[in-house]
């Protein structure tokens, strides 16, 4: 991937404002630029990695709808840094809109990946994500974004992402635990064990 000089800038802005080393982002094979998978392309599951290729762009592109299809009826999500617990799939429709729409130039890195595209199996990913806030925060966002921002301002957050796949391979349980980017976070201490 090119790396734009906005996103190398963002990058080295957030460095700068929370005292974080992060690497440029360099991407694998990835569907958009936006979702870095380039530490987790040589992973054995390809159908594994279309389908988690497919539902973090839609993630990061802010397209609610393409990720409410790739969900079964019956899906639900935990999303602990959101304080959502066991959402079902028309709540978190709305939950998900309503949160997309809070930021823009949102990146995901893949750090590692396990498990299996399998029905009745799960993949976990762990991945930071970056985002820059489109809008300044309602209230109610406050506490789970950092102290005192604002509109334009950059945050990330480090996650571990698991998502479980049904007979048709959609997704049907969700749990994202996270929490922000903490000072002196270095993606890079993540390539080794």
């Amino acid at each position: 991937m090119l790396v734009p000089s906005a996103v190398v800038g963002l990058v080295l802005g957030l460095s700068q404002i929370l005292g974080v080393a992060a690497s440029p982002v360099q991407n694998g094979t990835s569907s958009d630029p936006s979702f870095d998978n380039s530490r987790i392309i040589n992973y054995h599951d390809k159908l594994l990695l279309s389908r988690i290729d497919k539902y973090f762009v839609a993630f990061t592109t802010g397209d609610y709808d393409a990720m409410n299809e790739m969900e079964a009826d019956d899906f639900h999500i935990t999303d602990i840094p959101l304080a959502i617990v066991r959402s079902p799939k028309a709540a978190w429709y709305q939950q998900n809109k309503g949160f997309s729409s809070l930021m823009t130039d949102v990146r995901v890195q893949a750090i590692s990946i396990a498990g299996s595209s399998a029905p009745d199996s799960f993949a976990a990913m762990e991945n930071v994500i970056w985002f820059t806030l489109a809008v300044d925060p309602p209230e109610a966002a406050k506490p789970g974004l950092p102290p005192g921002i604002k509109k334009g301002d950059t945050s990330g957050m480090i996650m571990m992402s698991v998502i479980w796949w049904n007979e048709e391979g959609k997704i049907y349980r969700e749990l994202e635990y996270g929490r922000l980017l903490y000072p002196d976070f270095d993606i890079d201490a993540y390539k080794v064990w």
